[in-house]
């Protein structure tokens, strides 16, 4: 197997038996940590019940300064897309849905590249994009600031 090029930023490259285990181990464990999250509101029943801090979704930024993080309102996000309640995502967080697109989009990736025994390897230049989730993410906090609602 060789390196496969898609560009300067990084490569398809093939992944030992082991490590391709180890990504697909680590990925599960993530989707199941996140399944989680999502259903259980883990945190929400820490504040609530251990702490008797009284929480509203569990986010600890929003708890205690009352400003919703970038990711607030992502479990009801992901229970509208479970039920096709596509427009109800952009009430909840704005940016929730295109979050879910790139985040599935990314985790399957790496998923089948190590089901395949592949992995991608990120080059030096890659370095330079660091700016572009940050962005995202800082885009999705003031939408999600304005007019995401987190009741």
């Amino acid at each position: 197997m060789s390196k496969i090029n898609f560009n300067k930023y990084f490569s398809i490259i093939p992944a030992a038996p082991r490590q391709a285990s180890s990504i697909i181990y680590v990925m599960l464990l993530l989707l199941v940590f996140s399944l989680i999250n999502v259903y259980f509101s883990p945190t929400k029943l820490i504040f609530n019940d251990v702490a008797g801090i009284n929480s509203v979704n569990g986010c600890p930024l929003f708890t205690f300064t009352g400003i919703p993080c970038p990711l607030c309102g992502e479990g009801r996000v992901f229970t509208s897309l479970t039920r096709f309640q596509f427009t109800e995502t952009f009430y909840y967080n704005p940016l929730g849905l295109v979050f879910y697109i790139i985040s599935g989009f990314i985790f399957f990736t790496i998923l089948i590249l190590a089901i395949k025994k592949k992995m991608i390897q990120f080059h030096k230049p890659a370095i330079k994009l660091w700016y572009i989730p940050v962005l995202f993410l800082i885009i999705m906090w003031v939408l999600n600031i304005l007019y995401g609602h987190h009741h």
